[in-house]
């Protein structure tokens, strides 16, 4: 069935055949004979060329197209990578997926046996309370697996749940693919045993991962990160901001507080009161509050109406986080992803990171890294001041967004540094490097 075929590889040549055909059947005069018998082997070479084509198409299907594809993400992050490499999977004749996932999964085609929001975990005590819930769903999903006969699975980040995971499905002949590293350089480094004798293909985000499953012995295709791909397309869809009412040059300092309740709670009060210092040193300056959606307001505007000589100075603005970082001269912002996107845009910023007492009376005997910021990580050394716990003070962090708009020099340095975290996270689209380095495994060929 040509028709179902040209629709399934995406060719559209089959209606400018049959009109060939109509054509070359239909009566004509002998002149449009003679003509159509000199335009005849030119045709035919242009159908031969069409006809390679489809089967070159075919040819460069991925091993176990015709295989169902298990796709593991347990967080609405893993869920946004693997909607992408669904897309890009089914470009090489990929056409089941099922698993657990989000919206982006959904959207691009695969059942969800289970949604992300219900995999989300908190916490010790949640952890205790879930284990046996996510061990009766692992062992429901394997079965689904080894009944759908699957081929190989491609477990997104998640480790707690999927490095167990992985070892279940290598038990029963099913390869493993990890999707985002976990991040073992930060804490919990023995997990590279298991990764290395149950993941058959790692691929991490950043480079320097790449380098240390290198030395490990894992094998391992660095694929990039996906921000580079994603943040022109979610600029263009964030409405511009409101133009400056003030005359002339007037510093633009943005205030990130992160998009957890936890960090919005312990770390919006001390930016507020920084901008309070800042607007007495800066009374020109414009604030502006990142808040990442809607359903927070409840939380920022809670905390604001604390603040009511502070408060009115500070524009909050709703799904417009990377407007207002390319608005902006510096940034105040919660330590996470957020920092990649300030380091896109090449935007010195000052880093605060506060947890609970005992999660950091914890943290040093787990945390074997130098940095916490990201960008600090990607840099291997400290482009972002971070300030760390009792160290967020009103005062430091205004100090320091005060020498980041004054000190030229200082400025220029860091700057300098983000050009190169933003050149180490890579470039082009990384689900379609991920696609590829799964269709050129060679252990899904044997």
């Amino acid at each position: 069935d040509w028709s179902a075929f040209s629709n399934h590889y995406g060719f559209s040549d089959f209606g400018i055949f049959i009109d060939w055909c109509s054509l070359w059947q239909s009566p004509r005069t002998l002149q449009q004979q003679e003509s159509f018998n000199r335009a005849l082997p030119s045709i035919n070479l242009w159908y031969a060329h069409r006809l390679t084509l489809v089967w070159l198409v075919t040819d460069a299907r991925g091993p176990h197209a015709d295989r169902p594809v298990l796709m593991i993400a347990g967080e609405h992050s893993g869920d946004l990578l693997a909607g992408d490499l669904i897309t890009e999977l089914r470009q090489h004749g990929y056409r089941e997926f099922f698993g657990t996932g989000g919206p982006h999964m959904e959207q691009a085609g695969a059942e969800l046996i289970e949604h992300v929001d219900n995999l989300a975990i908190i916490g010790f005590a949640e952890v205790l309370t879930a284990y046996r819930r996510l061990k009766a769903l692992a062992d429901r999903i394997l079965i689904m697996a080894q009944e759908r006969n699957v081929a190989y699975a491609v477990l997104v980040d998640y480790p707690g749940f999927n490095l167990r995971f992985a070892k279940m499905l290598q038990a029963v002949g099913i390869r493993v693919i990890f999707l985002a590293s976990p991040q073992i350089w930060a804490w919990k480094y023995g997990r590279i045993r298991t990764i290395r004798e149950n993941v058959d293909l790692m691929l991490p985000l950043f480079k320097f991962e790449k380098e240390m499953y290198d030395r490990e012995g894992v094998n391992c295709e660095w694929i990039g990160h996906p921000l580079i791909s994603r943040i022109p397309k979610r600029l263009r869809s964030e409405e511009p901001l409101p133009l400056s009412s003030g005359a002339g040059k007037r510093p633009v300092i943005a205030v990130v507080p992160g998009s957890r309740r936890s960090e919005i709670t312990r770390l919006l009060p001390g930016m507020l009161e920084a901008v309070g210092l800042l607007k007495e040193k800066y009374p020109k300056a414009r604030f502006l509050l990142a808040g990442v959606e809607e359903r927070q307001a409840p939380i920022i505007e809670g905390i604001l109406e604390k603040y009511p000589d502070v408060s009115p100075h500070v524009e909050l603005h709703y799904r417009r986080s990377l407007r207002i970082m390319e608005a902006c001269d510096v940034m105040m912002i919660a330590s996470g992803t957020a920092t990649l996107e300030g380091a896109f845009f090449r935007r010195p910023m000052v880093l605060l990171y506060r947890i609970s007492l005992l999660n950091y009376m914890i943290a040093p005997w787990l945390i074997r890294t130098r940095f916490i910021g990201i960008v600090n990580l990607l840099a291997r050394r400290q482009v972002a001041l971070e300030l760390i716990q009792s160290e967020v003070t009103p005062e430091n962090v205004a100090r320091e967004i005060e020498r980041l708009l004054e000190d030229r020099q200082y400025r220029a340095a860091i700057e300098a540094e983000l050009d190169f975290v933003r050149r180490e996270l890579g470039r082009g689209n990384p689900a379609v490097r991920a696609a590829q380095a799964i269709v050129d495994l060679p252990a899904l060929r044997q």
